[in-house]
């Protein structure tokens, strides 16, 4: 019979082994004071969240848009508000859609009124080229070293930065278009906004929501790890956005 040492030896070994639980925060988003978004994300990079969310939502245009952000971390509750001040001009243009979104960590379209905000339309890209296949595969050999927080969770969804096939800069989340628009708002605060071919690469599925993202985004190239729903497919087709699989296994996908 296993002694009270050696069972208490044995519950602290298999906790060395079990991965640290992903944080995820209830962030309410507030722009000039007016409550706006109620979104479900693991509390990191929150301002480059704010920049990128409302970027993606087209609340804002520029990064000189966004005048000022408070944030206020509440780690007991597991909450956090983030208050953005926007120009006025922008302002007036977001009482005039008249949206308000609670979302989740899983869904990127969650409060709109509309098929039309749901389904917005966007300015095609200047087609651009698309690496090659040899250059696509390489980059799985770099995921990792970028991945810092989904190696010690194991339950984090990331988005990559590339330019010119050299990843750049990523960020992390436990929600796919979270991750996203992180990276697009560190993006949008970058001191010099990198140039030549440019892409975004997710470990998640390519759902229609990250295609629309890359298109506001003006990258010309969306790479997945995870297959893509046949209505991203056809939205990045209609915008000439490369949209890229890659399979597990296999050569890459073009689509």
């Amino acid at each position: 019979m296993a002694t009270t040492l050696e069972i208490m030896e044995k519950h602290l070994a298999d906790l060395s082994n079990t991965k640290l639980l992903v944080k995820e925060y209830a962030v309410a988003i507030t722009i000039n004071n007016i409550d706006y978004a109620v979104m479900m994300l693991s509390p990191n990079d929150l301002e480059d969240f704010a920049f990128g969310f409302l970027f993606s939502e087209r609340v804002i245009v520029n990064s000189y848009d966004i005048h000022d952000i408070d944030i206020r971390i509440n780690a007991a509750e597991l909450t956090a508000i983030v208050n953005v001040q926007i120009a006025n001009r922008c302002l007036s243009k977001l009482q005039a859609a008249g949206r308000q979104t609670q979302g989740n960590s899983g869904c990127g379209i969650c409060g709109v009124i509309s098929l039309a905000q749901a389904m917005p339309k966007l300015t095609p890209l200047i087609r651009s080229k698309a690496p090659d296949s040899a250059s696509v595969l390489a980059l799985k050999q770099q995921l990792s070293a970028w991945q810092t927080q989904g190696q010690s969770s194991g339950a984090m969804h990331a988005a990559f930065l590339l330019q010119n096939n050299k990843i750049i800069a990523c960020r992390e989340d436990i929600g796919r278009h979270n991750a996203l628009d992180k990276l697009i708002g560190c993006k949008l605060q970058m001191n010099t906004q990198p140039t030549g071919e440019l892409a975004f690469l997710v470990t998640s599925r390519c759902s229609v929501e990250l295609v629309h993202k890359a298109i506001i985004a003006n990258v010309g190239t969306l790479i997945s790890l995870a297959s893509a729903s046949q209505l991203a497919v056809n939205r990045a087709r209609q915008a000439n956005l490369n949209l890229i699989h890659i399979p597990k296994h296999d050569q890459p996908i073009y689509y």
